[in-house]
């Protein structure tokens, strides 16, 4: 009886104590790089069309040129500028591609350095297709 009661107790500590924080493994990331994948195909389909003059510009990030895990962080970052307008519903962080893209993310620090006033601008329609791109390339290396 007394064993079981110890017993009892030490599963109640053991399940209190907060669980460490594992890195993803390569099959969890390329689960990931495909929800993303995913999501950005549907993103890019479900975008509204903006009049000229209207479009919605983010940071080049260069995805096309390089395509490094801190890319991933900046997007993050740009499309969180995106998710508080009402028209582009999938970048609210509540969704499934913001928060995939923050799982995916997850131990990742990239600078926060702002973007410069000089910085090359896209339109976010090109941002998404680079960022798709780079998550193929991504996805195809895992």
């Amino acid at each position: 009886m007394m064993k079981t009661i110890l017993l009892l107790a030490v599963a109640v500590v053991v399940s209190g104590a907060p669980a460490k924080e594992e890195k993803t493994s390569v099959k969890e990331e390329k689960t990931l790089l495909g929800e993303l994948l995913r999501n950005l195909g549907a993103a890019i389909k479900n975008l509204p069309v903006e009049h000229k003059g209207k479009e919605i510009f983010l940071e080049d990030l260069k995805m096309d040129v390089t395509c490094s895990e801190d890319v991933f962080c900046k997007a993050e970052r740009e499309l969180k500028k995106v998710s508080g307008l009402n028209k582009y519903d999938d970048f609210r962080t509540d969704k499934t591609l913001m928060r995939d893209l923050h799982m995916y993310n997850n131990g990742t620090t990239c600078d926060d350095k702002p973007a410069d006033k000089d910085s090359v601008q896209v339109i976010l329609h090109d941002f998404l297709k680079s960022l798709r791109k780079c998550a193929q390339s991504a996805y195809s290396k895992k």
